[in-house]
């Protein structure tokens, strides 16, 4: 597969520093907001508010990123872009575990009915683990020493599993306007970081462009169902249910 040069790659990134940092720091802080916000938003709902399979796809890719410790600092590609996308990836990569967590917790009725939690619990960590082994064949099979071309085709996945999520639940739980916010703002960023600022012709190509205009049209699109759904603002809007209790409490 025809892809990146590396090396190439990085001193571009190096040439146009101050985009990147820039462009890409925006990109990075609302990533922040929609891992941390699903997080809180599961929590809140209590329910699971990543679709399985995105969990599961997304936990062993960003765990990944980390175990290469190495190859950041002080290995082959010691440079500062990758070791501060490493220090973000600590972020996200909590938030999958917190995901995965709340997928056994509050999952079991939705995902394993009828099973008992014991059963819920090692079916989750089953397809935890198949994510693992399936993400090691996809990154064998992939030209991709940087996770450039897989940090963009896992965010495009991201539009899907919310539309997953809004279709298993009509009234939005585990969702917020907040989260896919940060979502589209993440997506718009970064494409246009990894387009203009990237180098080389593989991110000016059509396969490549084409996804990133697909993440951004998708997250918008998103951001127009979840607002049909009635989905809150954001996790600090009491939930219907604690709304409820507050009622009764007062009467």
């Amino acid at each position: 597969m025809n892809t990146y040069d590396p090396h190439a790659t990085l001193e571009a990134i190096s040439h146009n520093a101050v985009a990147v940092i820039g462009i890409g720091g925006i990109s990075i802080v609302a990533m922040f907001v929609f891992f941390v916000e699903a997080a809180r938003m599961g929590r809140r709902d209590q329910v699971y508010p990543m679709a399985l399979w995105m969990t599961a796809l997304w936990w062993p890719h960003d765990g990944s990123y980390l175990l290469h410790f190495g190859d950041w600092f002080g290995g082959r590609y010691d440079h500062w872009f990758m070791q501060l996308f490493w220090f973000a990836i600590i972020v996200t990569f909590l938030a999958e575990s917190v995901y995965a967590w709340q997928t056994i917790r509050y999952g079991r009725d939705e995902l394993s009915p009828g099973c008992s939690q014991r059963r819920h619990t090692v079916r989750i960590v089953g397809v935890m683990a198949a994510g693992v082994i399936s993400w090691a064949l996809v990154k064998g099979a992939l030209a991709d020493d940087l996770y450039l071309i897989s940090f963009m085709a896992t965010l495009l996945w991201g539009g899907p599993s919310g539309n997953a999520m809004l279709g298993r639940r009509p009234d939005g739980r585990g969702q917020s306007m907040l989260e896919w916010a940060g979502y589209s703002v993440m997506a718009v960023c970064y494409s246009i970081t990894s387009i203009f600022f990237f180098g080389g012709a593989f991110f000016h190509s059509w396969p490549y462009v084409g996804i990133c205009v697909a993440s951004c049209v998708w997250s918008f699109v998103i951001i127009g169902d979840a607002k049909r759904a009635g989905v809150p603002l954001t996790s600090w809007h009491p939930s219907a249910r604690s709304s409820r209790s507050e009622g009764l409490y007062h009467r």
